[in-house]
């Protein structure tokens, strides 16, 4: 087991700080959110790269921040702006386009899923699923064994991979995602719903408490997980007890008819790949 030691997480960047600062005043000027990232000229590039991205679906190719609020809202855009200050943090991992990729998709499935049902939040729900596996690039970086750890580890299900990891690490990478949220001032749920992954079942059925809004958080982020899954995996699904138990969990939560939900996956799968073909 490797000893017990303080990872190092990322410090939370000066533009997203900047970022923050403008979203919570009464009097935010788009000119001003838009000068301030347009400082960073990489971050402008990157930001306006993935507004245009198939995975969000819009309609008309985007060229500057103010057309991405009109057809985005505000705080899409500023979520996806988090999302690649996250990343940009982890220049040097190892961890493929795909990963990154994958974050994205399901962030966009939540925000989808969220609006679909009226359940909460969206800006939320679309947050949770940047960062869900994000101390996946944590532990990656602060532990050189990591990789090798996850070439053999990462078939196991999400809770006994937590098991695993902590074992190993003496942590495991839902508390440092949680934990990067929490330091980089993201909603209190938000941290809570991806610290909450490996026990999804036991809090969606009621056995521990953690507060609505985290608790309905965590609903949508393990649907959205289970239609990425079968998405990826398309002629090759492969779904563990604990998967199918926590989706079964999250569709009563929110009291979602499970024929309803398989409907609305082919759909959101079949658009996907409709996306992916376009790209």
């Amino acid at each position: 087991m490797t000893m017990s030691k303080e990872l190092v997480i990322p410090p939370r960047p000066d533009v997203l700080i900047e970022v923050q600062k403008l979203i919570k005043s009464d009097d935010l000027e788009l000119s001003t959110l838009s000068k301030l990232i347009k400082q960073d000229v990489s971050l402008f590039s990157v930001l306006m790269s993935a507004v245009n991205s198939p995975w969000l679906g819009l309609p008309q190719k985007v060229e500057n921040i103010e057309t991405a609020v009109s057809l985005m809202g505000q705080l899409k855009v500023v979520n996806l702006l988090q999302a690649i200050l996250v990343r940009a943090c982890f220049k040097e991992s190892p961890l493929q386009q795909s990963f990154w990729d994958s974050s994205t998709e399901v962030a966009s499935i939540s925000d989808n899923l969220a609006k679909q049902y009226g359940i909460l939040n969206a800006e939320h729900a679309y947050t949770t699923g940047m960062l869900h596996n994000t101390g996946i690039a944590i532990m990656h970086s602060n532990f050189d064994k990591f990789t090798n750890f996850m070439e053999t580890a990462s078939h196991h299900s999400i809770d006994r991979l937590c098991v695993m990891e902590r074992q190993e690490f003496n942590t495991d990478h839902f508390l440092q995602g949680a934990l990067l949220a929490k330091s980089w001032y993201m909603p209190s749920q938000v941290a809570q719903a991806i610290r909450y992954q490996p026990i999804a079942q036991s809090i969606l059925t009621g056995k521990k408490e953690i507060g609505d809004k985290p608790t309905a958080l965590l609903a949508i982020l393990t649907l959205a997980k289970n239609i990425s899954n079968d998405y990826r995996n398309y002629w090759n699904i492969q779904e563990d007890e604990f998967q199918l138990k926590s989706m079964n969990a999250a569709l009563d939560y929110l009291d979602i008819h499970k024929n309803e939900f398989n409907e609305y996956k082919e759909d959101m799968v079949e658009n996907l790949m409709s996306d992916d073909e376009a790209a």
